[in-house]
């Protein structure tokens, strides 16, 4: 495996993902044109919405995408005027819940879901039989970087301890994530080639039950976004062994980072919502408008901050630009970690 080319590709695309974080505009600055299509001219559907939105999320109940959409749909009622369901449809490393809202033909705006960057490339390497074209791209709300965590009891103490491990006993040490394809298992295999160690990848449908076998003991870590182990963390059960981004993280400050470890592990994700390809213009601008107003609803923060997820609000135009950018950058790195 090409570990310069891996290590400068995984640099670059967090620097694109995280760029322009600090003048992500607020809700109520927003530019009209921040709608994808929705020219300034489109005009509200003043009878959208007339009933309850669904909001498919691809991952299982309790994860970090789980948890993010749940809390960010209590709100809807205040902007939208109507409830936002999340409903999990989960398998397939996301085929299952992504590939119903790519194959939706009826685009009225009443089915919705949380997507992340592998829709975008995940038909590339034969993954999906859809693919970014499917989806129309509305607003983002989250930015995470991974974390490699272990069981509070694990005898790998600290980043030295699994690698020295690894290096032990090649091919033996498991590590949950969320499938072939998905970032979470790309960010295990950045692990592996930095460190120069074989880890055996267990999929699950999600950090929730990658939690539960980690703590079960069925495997010995796994790779998400440090928000989807804080409540473990901070209950004693599990350990992080490193953070995946440029500086540490300011909710858990005793949590050192893979570059303070001599490892170049830098790599996260990106979250938003989507619908089905070909919705109307003037309505992703309205739920773009409302979507905004709810990344910001207080309630919502406070359950992102408490929980260490990261806030990044982006409209739809900003949305579709960063896709744009990192569509080919995780596609070149999910290549070279398999090479």
């Amino acid at each position: 495996m090409k570990l310069g080319k891996l290590a400068a590709a995984s640099a670059l695309l967090v620097a694109t993902t995280l760029a322009g974080c600090a003048g992500t505009p607020k809700a109520d600055e927003a530019p009209e044109e921040a709608a994808s299509g929705a020219g300034t001219e489109a005009a509200s559907n003043d009878n959208f919405p007339d009933k309850p939105i669904e909001l498919v999320v691809a991952w299982a109940a309790g994860g970090g995408t789980d948890v993010q959409a749940r809390a960010f749909a209590q709100s809807a009622p205040e902007y939208l005027g109507q409830q936002i369901n999340v409903v999990n449809l989960t398998g397939g490393s996301g085929a299952i819940g992504w590939g119903t809202i790519a194959h939706n033909t009826n685009p009225d705006g009443y089915q919705l879901g949380i997507v992340s960057p592998e829709i975008a490339f995940g038909k590339n390497i034969g993954l999906y039989d859809f693919g970014l074209e499917d989806f129309t791209l509305i607003t983002m709300f989250n930015q995470d970087s991974m974390a490699l965590a272990v069981k509070a009891d694990s005898p790998y103490q600290t980043l030295d301890d699994f690698i020295e491990a690894a290096k032990a006993n090649p091919g033996v040490i498991t590590v949950g994530t969320g499938g072939p394809g998905n970032l979470w298992d790309l960010a295990a295999a950045r692990v592996g080639e930095a460190a120069g160690i074989e880890l055996v990848h267990v999929p699950y449908d999600g950090a929730a039950p990658a939690a539960q076998a980690v703590l079960g003991g069925a495997v010995d870590s796994m790779t998400f976004s440090l928000g989807e182990v804080a409540a473990q963390v901070e209950a004693g059960e599990m350990r992080v062994l490193a953070l995946a981004a440029e500086e540490r993280d300011p909710g858990m400050k005793d949590i050192p980072t893979f570059l303070e470890q001599d490892q170049d592990v830098v790599i996260g994700t990106f979250r938003g919502i989507a619908g089905p390809k070909g919705m109307d213009e003037a309505l992703v601008k309205q739920l773009n408008d409302a979507f905004l107003k709810m990344a910001e609803d207080p309630t919502f923060v406070d359950v992102m901050t408490s929980n260490s997820f990261g806030i990044d609000i982006r409209p739809t135009d900003e949305f579709n630009k960063l896709f744009e950018q990192s569509n080919q950058m995780y596609g070149d790195l999910l290549e070279l970690s398999q090479q």
